[in-house]
């Protein structure tokens, strides 16, 4: 799927998922983690885009293979700092669904960013604990960049990043 760093691409994105993986007999609770998971993906790659000042298409592809569902979305930003991962990774994993929603209320009752919806910049409040929530959900998440001459490294330092390429895969037999 190519899409445009603009909030509205959530809906379409969310519709095409829920579709591909109800066809593939996926059970509700599973669609559910997985949307969650890949819509905070996106928006962080809306917001990546746009805070780079980038109007490059986001690109999201996935593949459904038996109880396995892997999703990679790439975007134009900057790439994920490495003081961003290194600071999420560090942070105690909630014990409870209840302590993960207050822990991330809390965060965002402190943090609104503008972002692009409908081609208007509009206040937006869902950010802040994406990558915690992705891997609160997902059986994996793995952080990549893709650079110039197209290479694509895992080191948040290189000079060379043109964006981000972030791989979730969760298998729903698992769960």
């Amino acid at each position: 799927m190519f899409l445009p760093p603009d909030l509205t691409s959530i809906r379409e994105f969310r519709k095409a998922l829920r579709q591909s993986l109800e066809e593939n007999t996926f059970i509700s609770k599973d669609i559910q983690q997985i949307e969650l998971a890949a819509d905070e993906a996106l928006t962080n790659s809306i917001s990546a885009n746009y805070n780079s000042s980038s109007e490059e298409t986001i690109i999201c592809r996935w593949i459904v293979n038996n109880s396995k569902f892997t999703l990679w979305i790439v975007d134009y930003g900057s790439g994920l700092k490495k003081e961003k991962i290194e600071e999420q990774v560090a942070e105690a994993r909630p014990s409870s669904l209840q302590e993960f929603l207050k822990k991330v209320k809390t965060y965002q009752e402190g943090k609104c960013e503008v972002l692009p919806n409908k081609g208007k910049l509009t206040q937006h409040r869902n950010l802040g604990k994406g990558l915690l929530i992705m891997q609160s959900l997902m059986d994996s998440v793995k952080i990549m960049y893709h650079c110039k001459e197209g290479r694509i490294s895992s080191d948040p330092t290189d000079s060379s990043i043109r964006g981000s390429i972030i791989e979730l895969a969760f298998d729903s037999k698992k769960h």
